[in-house]
């Protein structure tokens, strides 16, 4: 029986997702769906506005069977890493499909697009040099030399959607999966500053709620996301983004240039800049804002800080290993599910037993945003999964 899997953010779960969800269950006909959930920090190095658990209880009661967090290390990634670490956890989980969102649905070319990326020839690496050199960022070089073999590529290059599904399917590729790709059009604008209740953008409800400006965030959502919204607001389980940008600050100004250094993806002065902004800002927008250009996209600084923030240090890649464990946030009673992840390549974790050996980046991720949302220090460590009801 097909296992269809997800990569998802759902901060917060909105009519979009749902809709999404829905679509994929249609052309999948699944036994079971799973799904890789960013934790308490996200793929472009924000803290999540609603905590995981939250989170990936609305994934249960959208139709989800399981539902697991990333490690932050895989989490706060560029869109190539974040696409294998996941797709890596849910093939050994059982997906054998998965389903993504992209502007343009055309899987032929997403497929041909991704196989160029994997394997590119001179005339493309030749571009790619030639553009990075006439100062463009790596992403715009790469799709304006991806356009030098198959035009078409430019076009979907320059999508955020069509991006993360390129990854995926990059992904799947390296990796040497026999999974099923799924692609889901993908309508409304990712990034878009105003909510729309029918095609939202996460990003746009997140500002409307920060905003106090509920009536049309809440439209966006289903009943049960929007009932979630609620409750996390109303208890103050939400991040304080001054907590975090105190300790952002705290931690910069008293980085060294050595330690600076080593944060991942620096290059080219960019660990001596962000040290430099910290001294000058004192909030992540600030230093964001003062270093993004072109060749540093914002959410690459982000992503830097946050690695700051968490202490992760760059590593060889031998040293850093594909996930063989996941922290466990929802699962619907399914004795047929479960009874393959004993003894897979990732393993499935409850929090105590998942952060008792968590990687020290993991714990500071999860501790942290508990203090930032004010919670005591052992919330990270009590947590049960969400759970479901019985399946009929």
């Amino acid at each position: 029986m097909p296992v269809l899997g997800i990569v998802a953010e759902y901060d917060p779960f909105h009519n979009g997702h749902l809709r999404h969800l829905r679509e994929a269950v249609s052309a999948v006909s699944p036994s079971a769906v799973l799904v890789a959930l960013s934790g308490p920090f996200k793929q472009r190095g924000e803290a999540s506005l609603l905590s995981p658990y939250a989170r990936a209880a609305c994934a249960l009661d959208a139709g989800a069977d399981a539902v697991f967090a990333l490690p932050v290390r895989w989490t706060v990634r560029d869109a190539e890493h974040y696409a294998v670490g996941a797709v890596h956890v849910l093939a050994a989980m059982g997906a054998t499909h998965l389903a993504f969102g992209a502007e343009t649905a055309d899987l032929p070319l997403l497929c041909r697009t991704a196989d160029l990326l994997e394997d590119p020839p001179a005339q493309m690496r030749s571009a790619l040099h030639t553009f990075l050199a006439e100062g463009a960022g790596y992403p715009a070089a790469m799709a304006r030399a991806a356009g030098t073999v198959l035009p078409e590529s430019r076009e979907i290059l320059n999508r955020p959607n069509n991006i993360l599904a390129v990854c995926y399917l990059r992904a799947i590729r390296r990796l040497g999966l026999s999974v099923i790709p799924v692609a889901v059009p993908r309508s409304g604008a990712y990034h878009a500053d105003r909510v729309s209740p029918s095609e939202p953008s996460a990003s746009a409800v997140r500002g409307a709620l920060l905003r106090g400006a509920w009536a049309g965030a809440l439209e966006s959502l289903p009943p049960f996301s929007a009932k979630s919204v609620r409750e996390s607001f109303l208890t103050g389980c939400v991040p304080d983004p001054k907590r975090l940008d105190a300790f952002l600050s705290a931690r910069l100004r008293a980085m060294s240039p050595e330690d600076a250094a080593q944060l991942p993806g620096v290059s080219e002065g960019l660990d001596t800049a962000l040290l430099h902004a910290a001294s000058l800002s004192d909030s992540r927008e600030g230093i964001i804002a003062s270093l993004s250009t072109r060749r540093y996209p914002a959410a690459r600084v982000s992503r830097l800080c946050t690695c700051a923030m968490l202490g992760i240090r760059r590593r060889d890649p031998e040293e850093d290993p594909l996930p063989d464990r996941v922290l466990l946030l929802a699962l619907k009673k399914n004795p047929s599910l479960t009874g393959s992840w004993k003894n897979g390549a990732v393993r499935a974790c409850n929090a105590a037993s998942w952060l008792k050996d968590a990687d020290p980046e993991d714990r500071a991720a999860w501790q942290l945003w508990a203090l930032a949302a004010g919670l005591p220090a052992s919330w990270p460590f009590t947590r049960k999964p969400a759970a479901g009801k019985d399946p009929a």
